[in-house]
Order: structure tokens, then sequence, then C-alpha cells
């Protein structure tokens, strides 16, 4: 056998014994995208984000009802112009909000229902938003 020959079908063997690899690499990490390996109840209903801001213990007005369906992840992103506690009343969340900061509550809306959002506190007590989750 020709040495010649010999050393380009070694150097082949290596080019797609890499090739191969980085294949099945990606492939692997293409998975990843395709088939969601979060837990069972994050691949159910779909992701809701509302963006609330809370001035002078009121939210706008356009968003004093959040509307999601059963099963769907829902994540409420919070900001205040002052301290503020809030609770999440049928699903017992609570969320301490300090001055400018944001703070988000997120979960599974497993509950169907009209569910209050109150402020709790020195502040007071009241609802901000209400929250309806559709069966």
């Amino acid at each position: 056998m020709n040495t010649q020959f010999s050393a380009d079908l070694h150097k082949e063997k290596k080019f797609w014994h890499a090739f191969h690899c980085c294949v099945g690499a990606a492939v692997l990490v293409a998975s990843g995208w395709l088939f969601d390996l979060r837990p069972t109840w994050a691949q159910t209903g779909e992701k809701q984000i509302f963006a609330l801001d809370i001035r002078s213990g009121h939210v706008v007005a356009d968003k004093r009802t959040i509307r999601v369906t059963q099963d769907d992840r829902v994540e409420l992103q919070w900001t205040a112009n002052e301290a503020v506690e809030l609770h999440l009343h049928g699903y017992d969340i609570r969320l301490d909000i300090k001055r400018d900061e944001p703070g988000t509550m997120i979960f599974k809306a497993s509950i169907a229902g009209r569910f209050p959002v109150g402020i709790h506190g020195a502040g007071g007590h009241g609802n901000v938003v209400y929250l309806e989750v559709l069966p």
C-alpha cells in the first residue's frame, strides 16, 4: 500500500470522525430546543407576561383586569413609586416591592376564577388588579 495513500486515508478518517462528532453535538443541542425539557406544567398553556406599574396605589385603568387561560404560565412584572406588599388572593402569592425596583410573580394559572391582587401593609388595603383565569 502506498504510504501517501495511507496518510490521506488516515486524514480522511479523522475528518469524518470530527464531522460526525460535530453533527452529533448539533443534534443534541437542537433537541434541547425542539423538546422542551422543563417540568410538564411549563409545557402546557401559553406564557403570558404582564408589566404592571403602581402609581399612588393604583394601576393604569386598561390593565385593571388581567385575563389568562387555565394552565397558562403567568408572569406579573411589577414596579411601584412607593414600597408596597402585594398579595395574589386564591394563589396565596405575596411579593414585597421596593420603591422603583421591579418584582415578579411567576406561577401556573391552575385554578379557574377571578382573583384580586391586593395591597397590604401600612399603606392600607385595597385591590389594584383582578386576575381572571378562564377554563
